[in-house]
């Protein structure tokens, strides 16, 4: 089940913040931080506010792992886990995935036009 705290960590995890990091930004202590991945406490408002702004990810996300206001989510499927993608790492990927596309179609065609140009023998 992916709860609060599962999705806390990670969020913090995609961000390559420890939770030691994480509590000097907030100014708390990283057990704190600890505590809210492992599900044995719960942020207040303006902390998980600060979280959310952190991590970049929508407060619906976070507290109940749905999506803001009927907005399709970024997200994708690596190892069977489903993970959240923020706006410009989906964008990223995205140029990404067309520039290898492109690659891929350039050097089909020209190992097609390769193969033309190789003489046939007699």
């Amino acid at each position: 089940m992916n709860t609060f705290g599962t999705r806390l960590k990670q969020a913090r995890t995609r961000k390559k913040l420890t939770q030691n990091e994480v509590a000097e930004k907030l100014g708390i202590d990283y057990t704190t931080i600890s505590k809210y991945e492992n599900n044995k406490s719960q942020p207040d408002n303006e902390i998980l506010r600060e979280l959310a702004d952190m991590y970049e990810v929508s407060l619906d996300w976070l507290i109940l792992g749905q999506l803001d206001g009927g907005r399709p989510s970024n997200k994708i499927l690596v190892d069977g886990v489903l993970e959240p993608l923020t706006d410009e790492e989906a964008r990223h990927l995205l140029e990404s995935l067309e520039m290898f596309r492109l690659l891929q179609a350039k050097r089909v065609k020209e190992s097609h036009h390769a193969d033309k140009q190789k003489p046939t023998s007699t």
